[in-house]
């Protein structure tokens, strides 16, 4: 999700205000952006720090993160830290929010699709198209007990739809009451914002909103994209990238962890996954980018 960004001086001149502190750095090989109105509560550099550790642990491209452990061992009980099995209660709440489109057993398919290494390494190899093969309902391949989790065997799990709007939400508490914080394009925002009036955060098409106490999440087709028809997004009714009419989601929700999966499902699962998500209560608004023969089309509650 790449496209949304905290945008703090946008929409003031003049474009400097000297309450607001920022900082910039690379994590989850994507910019973050963190800035609160005074001091934050926890320094840039620690908040940082902790988002680094969230690296670690959760990195599918790292053979000793604690996901990848996990994954690792399919098949058997392994035992889970409370953050990962807070993270996987999340995937399963997610999985079942959205019938499965956002479905974080999707890891296996991803793989097919050529997904095979990091963004920061390099464009994913284009494959051949693998066979068509569903993925199961999550519920159905993933237990929880305790302090530990079982795969059912030849499954893995990927956070890659959920992960990042959750964090932006962490960010900001580690912040402070007036803050904002933007993780490759998953955003954020809690408090008054700048002027008193909301957090800034630029869209895909250039218009900025102004926003309190939510969060903010774009997902599409066109970022992240390798071959003819590779991309990210795997629809877990087909088991390949999603070909749906919608192309790309922007949702403002009440929680950057909402947006973030919202808009994943609004790409995956189209129209009708929008006439149904549109209407959830923490869902504010969305603009849907249709297919070029669609208009595009925004809702607000």
């Amino acid at each position: 999700m790449t496209v949304a960004h905290v945008a703090p001086t946008a929409h003031r001149d003049p474009p400097t205000d000297p309450a607001i502190r920022q900082h910039t750095c690379q994590v989850f090989t994507c910019t973050v952006t963190m800035a609160s109105h005074g001091p934050p509560t926890v320094p840039f550099a620690e908040a940082e720090r902790r988002l680094r550790a969230l690296d670690r642990r959760y990195s599918r491209f790292r053979a000793d993160s604690e996901l990848s452990r996990l994954n690792a061992a399919a098949g058997r009980w392994h035992d889970v830290s409370g953050d990962l099995r807070a993270m996987l209660e999340h995937a399963l709440t997610v999985a079942a929010a959205s019938t499965n489109l956002v479905n974080a057993a999707v890891l296996p398919r991803l793989l097919a699709a050529g997904y095979v290494r990091s963004w920061a390494e390099g464009v994913p190899d284009a494959v051949p198209a693998p066979p068509v093969a569903p993925v199961p309902p999550l519920a159905s391949v993933l237990e929880l007990r305790g302090r530990t989790a079982r795969l059912a065997p030849g499954y893995g799990i990927d956070v890659g739809a959920l992960a990042k709007g959750r964090w932006a939400d962490d960010v900001v508490t580690w912040l402070g009451p007036n803050s904002a914080a933007g993780i490759g394009g998953d955003v954020t925002c809690h408090g008054a914002g700048p002027d008193g009036d909301g957090w800034p955060v630029a869209l895909p098409d250039g218009e900025v909103l102004l926003v309190r106490d939510g969060g903010v999440a774009t997902s599409g087709t066109a970022k992240r994209r390798w071959g003819a028809d590779g991309h990210h997004l795997i629809d877990p009714r087909t088991g390949v990238p999603a070909t749906s009419d919608v192309v790309r989601a922007t949702v403002l929700a009440e929680t950057g962890a909402c947006a973030d999966w919202v808009a994943s499902a609004l790409v995956i699962g189209g129209s009708p996954a929008a006439d149904r998500l549109t209407g959830r209560p923490d869902v504010r608004q969305v603009w849907l980018s249709r297919s070029p023969r669609e208009p595009e089309r925004g809702a607000a509650r």
